[in-house]
């Protein structure tokens, strides 16, 4: 029995009874194996063991489902519902395996398709209204651990602020390092405490991890360009420069010719340096979702060869923030990030900035620390 697992069941146990704990009975031997058939696969091991002390109920980040055969909060009930919402039969052996549902509604499930041994399949957050899946934790042990980690914190009752969202990030990186959703979650809650240094290192772990949040890299490039850290934009330019189809553009919630004008507020001036950059620059170009994109991606590529100014990408930037005067302007843009009305890609993007960026460094405005 894996270290998770058995301090998962010793908490269950000793808390069963209280406000936030009601489980039932151990499953049957005749319900896991039945429940086994309907699959046409083996449960995962450690679900088994904990499915054998106690048949799903309440914990506190939701309910453990349960292999009783029904409806109701049982694996099977869940399943079917995973079916209908994908429109396949919920006898596809590819079709997620739910085993969780959490407070928000969303279902942890086993991913059946990402391997082929039962006790190898790593676990998604799944999401019935919207159909987004995302990988949260590589293995069932880390999300026992992670479990029992979160509950037993000096501040898992305490409200919910900032720090708490940082120390909920850090404790799942801890348990898992290759988790991208893990690194991703610190990551913001260091750039909204105003430490962006900080919150880019760990967007760039996000990226590193296989498989990453899409738009990990993104807002790593982001950071980077503002912070003038061109060998951290590099790094997550690369990995966004690598072909891909235009779904995954979707997904990165950015265009070619927008990666392409950040890496140009970092690029180095002509000259060999520039090698590496200009591959990146010919990928883009090569990936661009339109013409005017990719009309934009080469102009911007040509700039930089050519040392000057990179023209705007498309689509085109505009905050909505009155420009005025520099000062004025400068005070405004401080007060917008603060309320949340003033983003990193309108900081990098927009065009209109530039007059104020001749005298204050932008990056300063991510300093600002934003509340919740």
């Amino acid at each position: 029995m894996h270290r998770g697992v058995r301090e998962l069941i010793q908490w269950v146990e000793k808390h069963d009874g209280s406000d936030t704990v009601k489980v039932h009975r151990p499953a049957l031997a005749k319900e896991v194996t039945a429940l086994e058939h309907q699959l046409g696969t083996p449960l995962p091991a450690d679900l088994k063991l904990v499915l054998g002390v106690f048949d799903g109920g309440s914990l506190p980040n939701g309910t453990l489902l349960s292999a009783t055969p029904g409806p109701g909060d049982t694996i099977e009930a869940a399943l079917k519902a995973l079916a209908e919402d994908e429109e396949v039969s919920f006898l596809d052996p590819e079709l997620l395996l739910p085993f969780h549902r959490t407070e928000a509604g969303s279902y942890l499930a086993f991913d059946r398709s990402a391997a082929p041994v039962s006790d190898t399949w790593p676990i998604v957050d799944y999401d019935l209204e919207t159909g987004e899946r995302r990988l949260i934790h590589r293995t069932f042990d880390g999300w026992c651990r992670l479990c029992v980690a979160e509950w037993t914190a000096d501040d898992y009752t305490a409200p919910f602020t900032i720090e708490k969202y940082l120390q909920q990030g850090k404790r799942h990186a801890e348990i898992e390092t290759d988790v991208s959703i893990a690194h991703v979650t610190v990551a913001h809650a260091l750039r909204r405490c105003g430490e962006p240094e900080l919150s880019l290192e760990s967007y760039l772990r996000a990226g590193r991890c296989v498989p990453a949040v899409p738009w990990t890299d993104w807002e790593a490039l982001k950071l980077a360009a503002l912070l003038r850290y061109p060998a951290d934009a590099l790094e997550a330019g690369a990995r966004l420069a690598k072909r891909a189809p235009q779904s995954m553009w979707d997904l990165r919630e950015t265009t070619p010719s927008r990666v392409a004008y950040a890496l140009a507020k970092v690029a180095p001036p002509p000259g060999e340096a520039q090698e590496p950059w200009l591959r990146l620059f010919e990928q883009l170009v090569a990936q661009a979702l339109d013409d005017d994109d990719r009309a934009a991606a080469e102009a911007i590529r040509d700039a930089v060869v050519g040392g000057a100014d990179a023209p705007e990408p498309d689509p085109p930037q505009e905050a909505e923030l009155e420009v005025g005067e520099v000062e004025a302007t400068w005070a405004a843009m401080a007060q917008a990030y603060k309320d949340g009305l003033l983003r990193e890609d309108d900081l990098l993007l927009d065009p209109r900035f530039g007059a104020v960026a001749e005298t204050h460094d932008l990056a300063d405005v991510l300093r600002i620390r934003r509340d919740f």
